[in-house]
């Protein structure tokens, strides 16, 4: 029997593999998982209308993770918590692990007086954010009105409303004057990890949409670097796996405006990327612990 033709790797998947520093073992990992898209794991997290004590009704694992933020759990294999009933009540709010993993960065910031999820929807990072420090003072931004309704809805439904919804534009958040002590920014990317979800996502390996938004998300943090107090907080996250729309963005900012720097966050301390001097971590589909994305705490000096 004839064997089977070697699928072609395409130029995009080479040039991103190259970028990060991948040898064959890790390049051939990569390129399966987004082949296969069954890297996906799912996660949730207990909202302000979850009662005290309350344990979800489905099975969960214990990942034994130190980066593992709090009141969130993982699902066993098979379970679907959005069939339960008290998905519906707004119990806990169910999202990605990679996600969830981001958060861990909130380990080391302390509690915020003020914050501003500049890209929220669908409100994922808020709920996180909420889970570990409360709602109180805290607004999120959402620029697409028809996304900007689904956070409303999601905020509503798990017992936030006191949270403030906003549609602002990065520019002008930072021409408004307002300062947080803490802003989360889940940047707009190219999302190559929905490759290892299974969810088809045309040009996502193309120089042209990477370097569009890489360029794009230098604007938003040029915007969040004015919007923060002396001494408070940037969480930039993405979900994708490029370079160029990860490391590079921090480094640009690091270089271009004085009195920012990179904070370490033990917790994904076996996730830093080697690529650059300060701490930024990298999650890959070979960690396990879903699609996988990008995370970096950015903290101005007083």
């Amino acid at each position: 029997m004839a064997q089977q033709p070697a699928e072609t790797v395409s130029k995009g998947e080479l040039r991103l593999c190259a970028r990060l520093g991948l040898d064959e073992a890790g390049t051939q990992s990569l390129l399966a998982a987004m082949r296969a898209g069954m890297s996906s794991r799912g996660a949730v997290v207990l909202t302000a209308r979850a009662p005290e004590g309350y344990v979800p009704p489905f099975a969960c694992e214990n990942l034994g993770a130190d980066w593992l933020p709090p009141r969130v759990y993982v699902p066993a294999v098979g379970e679907k918590p959005t069939s339960y009933p008290d998905y519906a009540e707004g119990f806990y709010y169910s999202l990605d692990l990679s996600s969830c993993w981001e958060s861990a960065c909130l380990s080391q910031v302390p509690p915020p007086a003020s914050s501003l999820d500049m890209c929220a929807a669908p409100g994922g990072k808020t709920m996180l954010m909420a889970a570990r420090f409360g709602g109180q003072n805290h607004t999120a931004n959402e620029v697409h009105p028809g996304r900007r309704g689904i956070l409303r809805q999601n905020l509503q439904q798990c017992g936030y409303p006191e949270v403030e919804v906003t549609g602002l534009r990065p520019d002008q958040w930072a021409r408004n004057g307002k300062t947080f002590d803490l802003l989360l920014v889940d940047a707009p990317c190219s999302g190559q990890s929905l490759l290892c979800k299974g969810i088809k996502n045309p040009g996502c390996l193309s120089s042209s949409m990477v370097n569009g938004n890489a360029k794009r998300q230098k604007g938003i943090l040029l915007s969040a670097a004015q919007c923060v107090t002396p001494g408070g907080h940037i969480v930039y996250t993405t979900c994708t796996y490029d370079p160029e729309e990860n490391e590079k963005v921090i480094a640009y900012i690091l270089k271009r405006v004085p009195g920012w720097y990179a904070v370490e966050v033990p917790e994904l301390e076996c996730f830093r990327s080697t690529l650059v001097p300060f701490p930024a971590y990298r999650l890959l589909p070979v960690h396990g612990a879903g699609a996988g994305g990008f995370c970096c705490l950015l903290r101005k000096e007083n």
